[in-house]
């Protein structure tokens, strides 16, 4: 009799036991994870969520420092936009636009004086300046004459001395005057090398603040980096851009489950591997294939509403789950929304995971 009561105690309690495990988890009761089942040792579950392939890429200003103001938006939140389109600009936009015009006025001043400088002086100048050296070259032939024949008369004793000697100056001083005017025309018709050299530094200084000028520009221009959808809008017109930044985009062509794998279990799973999704709250399943293993194991992300406390303090190894593009007119309607999520490391997936 004692046997029997110490046998119906014994089961009274391992049932008490047995219970306090499945409340503490409610997926145990699933037929696949109870002890001793295969796919418990094989599947691998965990919470994920919803994001787009591209990830959800967010706009931000270039300079929070600097009190950075949408001036303009294109674009509002649905909209699709292309890799490279302008979609709007910030406040300083008209200014540093200003500022490209006057960097691209100056370069094309200092081409302008490049060519000048490369062509040398006009011909009309060097014209004038041979017309100058020819006339000299015949005042210098008729005082050259006028000398000589002074030099005879003098020489002859019937010219005075100050004759002579004004003859003499005379001829010094347009021969002097028709050798500085060679040196004129000599030096119209050269291009110096270093005037040459000025020229081109002023072209390549020009070109340069040219480009910083379009740096600051593009810069106070709100471009798309990828082709894509506006998901959501922050700052608009006037608006001063925040934390949050100015807006978020993402390419919703191709949706990811990102799950967050206990890292004791990630080695089992592999690129390619079946798994399905369990959207919570609308009862609906998504297939896909293990896409993605990340590089590093990390603090975990995501917590069970259910069981908040089993979830802290886990360390986790993200997964990206590639799923069905069937389904993407639901999940793009579906970013950043917790979901559960299971790998089929057996290759086989039959059993679907539960849903909560």
């Amino acid at each position: 009799m004692l046997k029997s009561r110490y046998k119906v105690a014994s089961g009274l309690l391992l049932g008490g036991v047995l219970l306090a495990v499945l409340l503490e988890n409610p997926t145990s009761l699933h037929a696949s994870q109870l002890p001793g089942s295969t796919e418990s040792r094989l599947n691998v579950g965990g919470l994920a969520w919803i994001e787009p392939q591209s990830r959800v890429i967010k706009l931000g200003a270039p300079n929070l420092l600097e009190g950075a103001r949408v001036e303009e938006l294109f674009i509002k939140e649905g909209d699709r936009v292309e890799r490279g389109q302008s979609i709007g600009t910030f406040s300083t936009y008209a200014k540093n636009k200003a500022d490209l015009d006057v960097a691209q006025a100056n370069l094309a001043l200092a081409k302008a004086n490049l060519v000048r400088v490369e062509a040398g002086n006009t011909q009309s100048d060097i014209a004038s300046q041979k017309q100058i050296v020819k006339s000299l070259r015949a005042s210098e032939e008729e005082a050259n004459k006028a000398f000589r024949r002074f030099k005879e008369l003098y020489e002859s004793q019937v010219s005075s001395k100050s004759q002579y000697d004004a003859a003499k100056a005379n001829m010094e001083n347009v021969t002097a005057r028709r050798k500085a005017a060679e040196e004129t025309l000599a030096s119209l018709e050269l291009v110096r090398p270093d005037d040459l050299a000025i020229a081109q530094s002023q072209v390549d200084v020009a070109e340069t603040q040219v480009k910083a000028a379009q740096a600051s520009v593009d810069l106070s221009t709100i471009v798309a980096p990828i082709s894509g959808t506006v998901l959501t809008v922050y700052a608009r017109n006037g608006e001063a851009v925040g934390d949050l930044g100015v807006l978020d985009i993402a390419d919703l062509g191709s949706i990811d489950a990102v799950m967050e794998v206990d890292e004791n279990d990630i080695l089992r799973v592999a690129v390619g591997l079946p798994a399905e999704v369990r959207i919570t709250g609308v009862d609906q399943a998504v297939s896909g294939k293990v896409r993605e293993i990340g590089g590093q194991i990390k603090q975990n992300s995501l917590t069970d509403s259910s069981q908040p406390s089993r979830m802290l303090e886990t360390r986790i190894v993200e997964v990206r789950i590639g799923l069905d593009p069937s389904r993407n007119d639901v999940l793009k309607r579906l970013v950043n929304k917790k979901v559960r999520a299971v790998v089929f490391t057996s290759g086989d997936s039959s059993q679907s995971i539960q849903s909560e």
